[in-house]
């Protein structure tokens, strides 16, 4: 059993796990919210200017693309008996290097980057302790 199992709950959500999962959760419903109830078609601003709808195509496409090559690593990873977590942590970091490689730099891709980079070394730190440990 790993070591993050074997802690209590709230630990978890007192991790950069839980940090992760209440980003995604706030990001994620606002950007809901903003594009299903408010029209809002220039939700992608966070990643790239645009300013006209030919450009916004543009964004949203590469938006698009690295949210699925996200989730197809990390159904592989799980699919491979990678532990969730950490499946997470690596096809996360995976997502926010490819959002500074498709994007200008901006403080969204700077945050997704710190936030994947911690979660990752997290979970790293956490497998090396528990290969210690057992």
């Amino acid at each position: 059993m790993s070591s993050h199992t074997q802690q209590p709950l709230y630990r978890d959500f007192l991790s950069l796990y839980g940090l992760f999962l209440l980003c995604y959760t706030v990001i994620h419903l606002k950007f809901e919210w903003n594009f299903w109830m408010l029209d809002d078609f220039a939700i992608f601003a966070k990643y790239a200017q645009g300013d006209d709808p030919l450009t916004h195509l543009a964004i949203a496409k590469k938006v698009y693309f690295t949210k699925a090559t996200w989730m197809i690593l990390l159904v592989w990873l799980c699919a491979l008996r990678v532990p969730f977590r950490r499946a997470l942590a690596a096809s996360f970091l995976v997502y926010a290097v490819e959002l500074l490689l498709l994007f200008p730099f901006n403080i969204y891709n700077g945050l997704n980057l710190l936030l994947a980079g911690g979660f990752a070394l997290q979970e790293v730190l956490m497998y090396r302790d528990a290969r210690r440990g057992g």
